[in-house]
């Protein structure tokens, strides 16, 4: 089999304290390594040089898509990967992207971007406990992305922030595929740092919205005033991005979230679907599963969480929320197999090892409800100081049960 080459591409400031633990990750898997820096004071590009990169040097021009096209304009291998220098790849990761790059049908690959903070109160905040460089991580909050691609395909990056490969992708009849290798992101763990940078970057996308306005602009408009939490704002930034463009199915799946996190879970619904119209998606389908489950309206969750399931079978996120949908519905076996898949995806999976517990629980099946509670509470789920009261009800019953009498130490 011909080898096939990959070309790291990164866009660096200032990055000497990480840069090297990030290119040390996948180091073993790519063919050349590509640094464009926009301005580094400290010792980065000294950092780089030793570790092999090339390295380029780039006026920053307020657009992180215009570095980053500048990145992939020097590689040279047959497909890009592209990290930041606060990010590292773990070996299995390392491992699956060896396999990928001899698909000959998908031009991209989506990987789960986790972004380690202490910030519990996050949407969509995993409790997941990591250390990097002596900092401890109480969880993370995620986002997929398309970090793997093939090159001299004309794929370019867009957007001002959050920049994207996923349009030019799209728009080249490209395919995208979901996988399930995690990049864990340590540089947003500084609330007061992160605080900074999405300031920054609204000012960037206000700057871009004078400049241009375009239904693009006003989308990542939106998205930066739902980072501020100033929701208000990112409604009519949203709405006005669909006013230019009706079929802008990221404005609309962004509006949905910003109406679920409000709990305006019948326009949400509205927008989910509305999205749908436009482009399935895995992450919409999840979204609209999720908000049908929180009206009480358990066949359509059900129906919207399958949907997802076909499109991303490596979500574990899907089968937790499946899983409780299917416990609500009675079906405990069914819940309890789903749970299960999802916890081998991600074996810290805290609220599958809890929705795994209720459903073993209702079943009758206590010790083995009791050993997912306790994992649970291992891995500090939310709800942990309720869960050890059922935990000490369990006991008890297990040992006044007869069933129990052996086999079993309790408080073990």
């Amino acid at each position: 089999m011909a080898k096939t080459t990959i070309s790291l591409c990164m866009i660096t400031k200032n990055e000497e304290n990480y840069l090297e633990q990030c290119i040390d990750s996948v180091k073993d898997i790519v063919d050349e390594i590509i640094i464009v820096d926009t301005g580094s004071t400290d010792k980065t590009k000294e950092t780089a040089k030793k570790l092999g990169a090339k390295i380029f040097d780039f006026k920053w021009t307020d657009d992180f898509s215009a570095a980053r096209n500048e990145s992939i304009k020097h590689a040279t291998k047959d497909w890009i990967l592209v990290l930041d220098a606060d990010e590292v790849l773990d070996k299995e990761g390392s491992a699956s992207i060896k396999d990928l790059v001899f698909d000959k049908e998908t031009d991209g690959f989506l990987f789960l971007q986790k972004n380690y903070s202490n910030e519990t109160s996050v949407a969509g905040f995993v409790s997941e406990k990591n250390q990097n460089k002596g900092k401890d991580y109480s969880g993370w909050y995620g986002s997929h992305i398309v970090r793997l691609f093939k090159n001299h395909k004309g794929f370019k990056f867009e957007g001002v922030v959050h920049e994207l490969v996923e349009p030019s992708i799209e728009e080249k009849k490209g395919k995208i595929a979901a996988t399930n290798i995690a990049i864990n992101h340590y540089g947003n763990a500084d609330s007061g740092i992160v605080k900074k940078k999405k300031e920054f970057y609204l000012e960037l996308c206000k700057k871009k919205v004078n400049q241009k306005q375009d239904a693009s602009s006003y989308f990542e408009l939106g998205v930066l005033y739902k980072e501020n939490n100033n929701y208000t704002e990112a409604v009519k930034s949203f709405r006005k991005a669909i006013e230019l463009n009706p079929r802008h199915s990221m404005a609309l799946y962004e509006l949905g979230i910003v109406n679920e996190q409000q709990k305006n879970y019948d326009e949400a619904i509205k927008n989910y679907s509305e999205s749908l119209k436009v482009k399935e998606s895995s992450e919409v389908f999840q979204n609209l599963g999720v908000c049908y489950f929180r009206k009480g309206m358990l066949k359509e969750a059900y129906d919207n969480l399958l949907k997802a399931l076909e499109l991303n079978a490596n979500k574990y996120t899907i089968y937790n929320s499946l899983g409780a949908v299917l416990e609500k519905l009675g079906n405990l076996n069914k819940a309890a197999q789903v749970l299960e898949i999802g916890i081998k995806l991600n074996p810290r999976n805290t609220i599958g090892f809890y929705n795994l517990g209720i459903a073993l629980d209702k079943k009758g099946d206590y010790e083995n409800a009791l050993k997912n509670y306790e994992k649970a509470v291992e891995l500090s789920h939310k709800n942990k100081e309720e869960i050890k009261k059922r935990i000490a009800q369990l006991k008890a019953i297990i040992a006044n049960s007869p069933k129990y009498s052996y086999g079993f130490k309790v408080g073990g």
